[in-house]
């Protein structure tokens, strides 16, 4: 015969958690209600571009194309370094190292020269006398007006004036920017420090050539993006 089982009554006192049992108990739940993590605020992500803050704007109407920057930017190559002619190739390769220079993104801009001294033309690279240099770019037409290289290496460069134009009309930004020049003997690296809808430009143009190419960086949703460009001289 089976007998039925007796209900169990629990005594509430011996149930009862210790103090200490429920300070740890109470800290817990204090944890979980009130230290959710809130939702993160979008910022500048500068870890795909070397920890670099570059204050990046998280919108801007202005989309190049390209890709998205990684690490610090393109390193450009411009041939040995100016200066040591046709005994490059006999001295020892780290004497004879080509002439590169790391991206504008890591570069900071020079200071701009005080007034515009009165030019002659024959004291300017051919090409880089005071011409525009134009590039297409995604839709967009950016213009650097008054390039100007003095053939002398220890002249500043007088600052251009950069506008981008899009679908016609007047230019949409323009503003006269800081520039350095950087030579070797089969290329000239000419960098615009922008700061605007632009980050910067590093255009390389071989020498004595009337067009070339630019990395062109520029902020977009929070990002850095390096898009491509072939500027050419409107003589």
């Amino acid at each position: 015969m089976i007998l039925p089982r007796p209900a169990i009554r629990l005594n509430s006192r011996k149930w009862r958690l210790p103090p200490e049992a429920r300070l740890v108990l109470a800290c817990v739940l204090a944890i979980l209600l009130f230290g959710r993590p809130k939702p993160e605020t979008q910022v500048a992500d500068d870890s795909r571009s070397g920890g670099l803050n570059l204050h990046v704007p998280y919108r801007t109407n202005y989309y190049f194309g390209g890709r998205q920057v990684r690490g610090t930017g393109a390193t450009v190559t411009l041939g040995a370094a100016a200066g040591l002619g046709g005994w490059a190739s006999f001295l020892p390769f780290s004497a004879a190292r080509p002439a590169q220079a790391r991206s504008c993104l890591v570069t900071a801009p020079p200071a701009t020269p005080a007034g515009k001294p009165p030019r002659d033309i024959a004291d300017d690279l051919p090409g880089l006398y005071g011409a525009p240099w134009v590039a297409s770019v995604n839709g967009y037409l950016i213009a650097a007006l008054h390039v100007t290289v003095p053939r002398h290496a220890g002249s500043p460069p007088p600052q251009p004036v950069l506008q981008i134009y899009r679908q016609g009309g007047p230019p949409a930004f323009s503003q006269p920017v800081p520039v350095s020049v950087t030579r070797g003997n089969s290329a000239l690296l000419y960098r615009m420090f922008v700061g605007g809808p632009i980050t910067c430009i590093d255009l390389v143009i071989p020498n004595g050539a009337g067009a070339g190419t630019a990395h062109v960086y520029y902020p977009f949703r929070g990002r850095l993006y390096d898009a491509a460009g072939v500027f050419t001289v409107q003589r």
